[in-house]
């Protein structure tokens, strides 16, 4: 017969054993106030890494139906303690379905979330600090709707 004790014990050792992540590297985000995202702002995420390893990194963009389009696009530059850029990108994310405009990302309501492998098997040559920058390349000024930005990095 299974004690209350063992129940616990065996509800405890799940909740550590997938609680432990060891691949994964950096996990930060930012909120934006008020969900307003302006041109000029370049969110910046700074993580150290150790000598070769081999990363991914994974972008995640909180929005709401307050977001006016149906896509978003993205630039990303990856820079050394140097400020050397290492790897620089514009990216689109298709937020919303084209024909029918339902969210793409995963959510309810009207707060959603869409998660995008941006780099993989990238492998970094020395022990320093880096920095990750993001900023939002739509024409307009500011765009309304987005909440959070993430920047989730792993080894492989």
């Amino acid at each position: 017969m299974i004690t209350l004790k063992k129940i616990i014990f065996i509800l405890l050792s799940i909740t550590f054993f997938t609680s432990c992540n060891k691949s994964n590297i950096y996990t930060n985000y930012f909120d934006f106030e008020d969900d307003i995202w302006h041109a000029d702002s370049s969110i910046v995420f700074k993580f150290n890494s150790e000598k070769n390893n081999n990363m991914s990194f994974k972008l995640s963009i909180s929005y709401s139906n307050e977001y006016p389009y149906q896509n978003i696009y993205t630039s990303y530059s990856l820079l050394d303690s140097s400020k050397n850029i290492l790897k620089s990108e514009m990216i689109e994310y298709q937020l919303f379905e084209k024909k029918y405009g339902y969210p793409l990302g995963s959510g309810i309501y009207k707060d959603f979330v869409l998660d995008s492998l941006i780099i993989d098997n990238l492998v970094l040559n020395k022990d320093s600090e880096y920095t990750f920058l993001v900023k939002h390349s739509m024409r307009e000024n500011f765009i309304i709707g987005v909440s959070r930005l993430a920047l989730e990095i792993d080894k492989n």
